[in-house]
């Protein structure tokens, strides 16, 4: 009988090597994609002062007047902080609407129903690809969740102003 050990030898090829760099790439990739892993890291960045406009559609009558400002907003999803009041306004709610007879589109003003424009200011960091206030990250069009001391309501941002802080 054979009584040698066999030594296991680790040994490459160039079709390995491919396969380890095709991994690594996908890796990375996945990686930028995902947002993971990526962004500055703490410290980087100018600090910068955002003030937006976030209006809050469809609320029961008499809420706007409920928002004051310097009141804190915070994100009902995440619970992130996303900034404090500086000002609001109110309008009657009014949703565009298909007349069913005519076929033209008129704006249907719905009682008891307001909108509130809310104008926010956020003190955040530009990393130079994105403005980023403790995972926060405000864009023209997004859509927030948003609730306040006594209030809550859903819109979307709709202006954003960047200054330097």
């Amino acid at each position: 009988m054979d009584t040698q050990k066999r030594k296991f030898k680790l040994r490459f090829n160039f079709f390995d090597a491919v396969i380890i760099i095709a991994a690594l790439g996908a890796g990375f990739l996945l990686l930028r994609l995902t947002g993971a892993g990526g962004g500055a890291a703490p410290g980087t960045g100018r600090s910068v002062t955002v003030k937006y406009t976030l209006e809050l559609h469809d609320l029961p009558e008499g809420t706007a007047a409920l928002i004051q400002p310097g009141d804190s907003l915070s994100e009902v999803v995440e619970k992130r902080y996303i900034g404090t009041v500086v000002s609001v306004e109110s309008f009657p709610y009014a949703p565009t609407s298909k007349d069913g007879f005519t076929g033209d589109y008129i704006l249907a003003e719905m009682p008891g129903r307001e909108i509130a424009v809310i104008t926010v200011s956020l003190d955040a960091v530009d990393t130079g690809s994105e403005i980023n206030a403790g995972g926060f990250t405000p864009r023209g069009g997004m859509s927030l969740s948003v609730t306040g001391r006594g209030y809550a309501g859903q819109g979307n941002i709709t202006d954003m102003e960047r200054q330097e802080g």
